[in-house]
């Protein structure tokens, strides 16, 4: 998969774990506040800073995407045991000096293309809900609404699936 040019990806290491624990706060903390209230953003705030975060990360096939040295956007994916030949796309955060340009569908397709090499084929996203757009023009289509709990707050989100054609 090809980012917009001047971006290179890679893949995510135990060095990258700060630069993404501050990348995805500050992506969440700004793209999400019309969804979430203050409550919500610091719970969620408060899982990405939390220890197990970093094996969360490095369990996820996260990829990067730098502009020059400066780490602008993550999107990875994990096997689904419970669903066979399924791939769970997660941690989607693009900067927010640059979102909405196209950055987020980039990472979100080298994902899937990462999760198709391992013979995933089916895809399933717990979309955020600021995040379900996005999803839906990438052909996901809704399953149903939940929650993601995050300490003692839930923050609603949409659970979505795209079936290959």
């Amino acid at each position: 998969m090809t980012l917009p040019d001047g971006f290179a990806l890679s893949r995510y290491t135990a060095a990258d774990t700060a630069a993404v624990r501050a990348l995805h706060a500050l992506a969440f903390r700004t793209l999400a506040t019309s969804h979430h209230t203050p409550a919500q953003i610091a719970a969620h705030e408060a899982l990405i800073m939390a220890p197990d975060y970093a094996d969360d990360l490095a369990r996820s096939h996260v990829l990067l995407a730098r502009r020059g040295s400066d780490l602008v956007a993550t999107a990875g994916w994990l096997a689904m045991p419970d669903r066979p030949a399924t791939a769970r796309i997660r941690k989607v955060f693009v900067h927010p000096d640059i979102a909405r340009r196209g950055l987020a569908t980039a990472m979100v397709r080298a994902a899937e293309a990462d999760a198709a090499k391992a013979g995933l084929t089916r895809l399933f996203v717990r979309a955020n809900v600021n995040a379900v757009p996005l999803y839906e023009k990438l052909g996901y289509r809704p399953v149903e609404a939940g929650v993601m709990s995050a300490g003692r707050e839930s923050l609603p989100v949409m659970f979505m699936e795209k079936v290959p054609a």
